[in-house]
């Protein structure tokens, strides 16, 4: 059986009902829009502060690199000098040979 409604209740009731509920809605979404806020900047925050630590890490590990290449280009360095010191010779006939191979891969025909 359809219950019917009844006809005590005012236009004004509802309308005011409905303000009050409209009134809740507007905060939720107030609410809802700072908290969406609030999580947009913590996640840049969090994904700006792992920006810089990468960057971080990767500069030292650079730092780190260009250390082992320089330490090896003085060690390669020494190397080449104590052979020149044991076999000048040996050096010198080298550096004749690669200039003229130089001079001739670079000399104008």
């Amino acid at each position: 059986m359809a219950q019917s409604r009844t006809t005590d209740a005012s236009p004004q009731k509802d309308i005011d009902q409905l303000s009050e509920q409209i009134t809740t809605l507007r905060q939720d979404i107030s609410d809802i829009s700072q908290t969406l806020s609030g999580l947009g900047r913590s996640s840049r925050d969090a994904a700006t502060e792992q920006a810089r630590q990468k960057a971080a890490d990767l500069r030292d590990a650079g730092q780190r690199q260009m250390h082992n290449a320089q330490y090896r280009a003085e060690e390669m360095g020494q190397q080449a000098a104590d052979q020149v010191r044991n076999q000048p010779a040996a050096a010198v006939g080298l550096a004749v040979g690669l200039g003229f191979l130089l001079g001739f891969m670079t000399g104008r025909k």
